[in-house]
């Protein structure tokens, strides 16, 4: 009785391309390479697309099967650090902008608005910066005031009354 082979979930970049090149060397052409891999790794596979790409890199005499360096430099605008300081100035004055934000944390106006939009869950409502999500205070008070809204309505029948929160 023939032993079936377990699949191969847990597996990384570098070893499914290790498996491209030692099958590329023996001529096995890319469709069928990305085939057999399917049936190895499911749905943890490498596109097809990727295969014929490292192909191609093995065929201009690369051997490495490891990411290459990139240019560039890490980035080192959206730290712990700026983001507290981020917050603190967001906390000290609502209204201040993005472009303030970016000219006191000495970042692009872009990392600036990932720090308080995308971070710290920030929104921009009547030129304020909010939270996006209601806090349990603010919920409370939003159901107090409509409750109060329900109330009066069915005492006076009058819908022009206005509440301040």
């Amino acid at each position: 009785m023939v032993k079936m082979a377990a699949k191969l979930i847990n597996c990384t970049k570098e070893e499914q391309r290790s498996v491209i090149r030692f099958l590329w060397g023996e001529g096995v052409p890319g469709a069928q390479i990305h085939l057999r891999m399917c049936t190895q790794y499911g749905d943890k596979v490498l596109s097809c697309r990727i295969v014929y790409e490292w192909i191609e890199i093995f065929e201009n005499g690369r051997t490495s099967v490891t990411d290459a360096e990139r240019s560039g430099h890490p980035a080192t605008a959206t730290t712990m650090r700026n983001k507290e300081r981020t917050l603190e100035l967001v906390r000290e004055n609502r209204r201040i902008t993005v472009e303030e934000v970016a000219g006191r944390l000495n970042v692009s106006v872009g990392s600036a608005y990932l720090l308080i939009h995308d971070s710290l869950k920030f929104s921009k409502v009547c030129a304020r910066w909010v939270p996006k999500e209601l806090t349990e205070e603010l919920k409370r008070k939003c159901l107090d005031v409509c409750s109060q809204h329900l109330a009066h309505y069915r005492e006076k029948g009058d819908t022009q009354r206005t509440v301040r929160i």
